[in-house]
């Protein structure tokens, strides 16, 4: 009995400090990789997959994780799994249906939409907002909120947002 209880306050320490995934996406085929993410050499954009992890904020500040995949099947039957090839984490701001997620101080805003899976089913993906246009009205809609956030640089992530790409 002690053992389980152990286990089980370990289990949501663990929770606690690294926080909970709260969704899991992956990126639309369609969609560019986040500039996060670089393609090692002699892969291509449909060579992998990118899965994103909301997660629970945590005292960390950290509350988004995103992997970039090998998607080869037999690469992924040879090691019973999908070969990782990088991982970075960041923070996330709500903005309206839309997410403005910083990793490194590099600002990419992400919103989702229903594509169908290899079994024919609608799911949630997310993709990546190239619309100068959309850019610039969500900052200015969102300016007083951004300017108020203790962890972003607003000046300098609109002027990444709108001049970087």
């Amino acid at each position: 009995m002690f053992r389980r209880m152990l286990i089980a306050a370990f289990c949501i320490s663990t929770c606690a400090i690294n926080g909970c995934v709260d969704s899991i996406n992956y990126l639309a085929s369609d969609s560019r990789l986040p500039r996060w993410l670089t393609l090692p050499t002699g892969l291509t954009r449909p060579d992998v997959i990118v899965i994103r992890a909301s997660m629970e904020p945590t005292r960390r500040g950290a509350d988004l994780k995103v992997a970039l995949y090998h998607a080869d099947i037999k690469v992924a039957l040879l090691n019973r799994k999908y070969k990782k090839l990088a991982e970075v984490s960041g923070k996330t701001v709500r903005l309206g249906n839309l997410l403005l997620n910083v990793v490194n101080g590099v600002p990419e805003i992400t919103g989702y939409k229903a594509q169908n899976d290899e079994h024919g089913n609608r799911m949630p993906y997310f993709y990546l907002v190239d619309d100068p246009v959309l850019k610039r009205k969500l900052l200015d809609e969102y300016e007083k909120e951004l300017l108020n956030d203790k962890g972003i640089d607003y000046p300098a992530l609109r002027k990444e947002l709108l001049d970087g790409n």
